[in-house]
């Protein structure tokens, strides 16, 4: 990202999660012509939810880096238009067991510690990189993160036996013992979205059969996971940290597996 990009971005105030998916969306877009490049994801009907960011990263580059205007920005681009996003499928167990063979392969840490994570405590991507070593809290036999999660709201999210683990396992062999952030990497600062997303796809490259994969399905993974284990919604609504039941509601479409459950009954 130029640096003046990133102070335009800075400047109107946007989240460093977000400065970081603008970041990775013109990185992807791999060409000088922006505008035509939207154009083809628009014209190949990508999901609105796909091209409205990569619209509002065209249009912070070409104001920033390139001298236009917001007007002259506005009439150059197409509008946001796409279809609706399918609804998001969460990994299968077959598939999860797939991923973790996939992470035990990643020799580097904090990635690998954070990748065995997502689908065991379902963070945001921008949650789990910006935790503190402070911020890991036992209370009795139960250790949990109690962290400012998006929107500045307190989270408290308890570890399931086999996160514990995977953390234990991790904390006992970091080597920044001083460092006040729980993932670092090498420079000092905590590990950036961006450094975890590089994995995840990179994962889905090499296999196939996770196409799509994505620190966010690992937290809808996380959500039906739930489910499947009868969490209620107002519960869940607590673990995920929504604001509003109805952003729960879009985790709770029952698998393929839960669907084929539910008919046998009629054998």
């Amino acid at each position: 990202m130029t640096a003046a990009l990133q102070k335009r971005l800075v400047q109107r105030g946007l989240l460093p999660s977000t400065r970081e998916k603008y970041a990775d969306i013109l990185d992807s877009a791999r060409t000088d012509d922006l505008i035509g490049w939207l154009n083809r994801k628009v014209n190949a009907r990508t999901p609105i939810g796909t091209v409205l960011p990569a619209r509002a990263a065209v249009k912070h580059y070409l104001i920033s880096v390139q001298g236009y205007d917001e007007d002259s920005v506005d009439a150059l681009l197409p509008k946001a238009r796409g279809r609706a996003a399918e609804q998001r499928q969460a990994l299968t167990p077959q598939q999860l067991a797939v991923y973790f063979a996939a992470v035990d392969t990643i020799e580097t840490e904090p990635a690998r510690t954070i990748l065995l994570l997502l689908p065991k405590v379902g963070l945001r991507i921008s949650e789990i990189v910006g935790l503190r070593v402070a911020d890991v809290k036992q209370q009795g036999q139960t250790q949990f993160f109690s962290f400012r999660g998006k929107g500045d709201k307190h989270r408290v999210v308890p570890l399931p036996k086999a996160a514990v683990r995977t953390l234990d396992e991790y904390l006992a062999d970091r080597i920044e013992q001083d460092n006040p952030w729980l993932f670092p990497t090498s420079r000092g600062g905590p590990i950036t979205p961006h450094g975890v997303r590089k994995y995840t796809r990179r994962i889905a490259t090499d296999f196939p059969d996770l196409t799509g994969l994505s620190p966010h399905v690992l937290r809808h993974t996380y959500a039906t996971s739930l489910l499947r284990n009868g969490v209620n919604l107002a519960n869940l609504q607590v673990l995920l940290g929504h604001k509003n039941i109805q952003t729960t509601q879009r985790y709770l479409h029952p698998d393929l597996d839960t669907l084929a459950g539910a008919v046998e009954s009629l054998d």
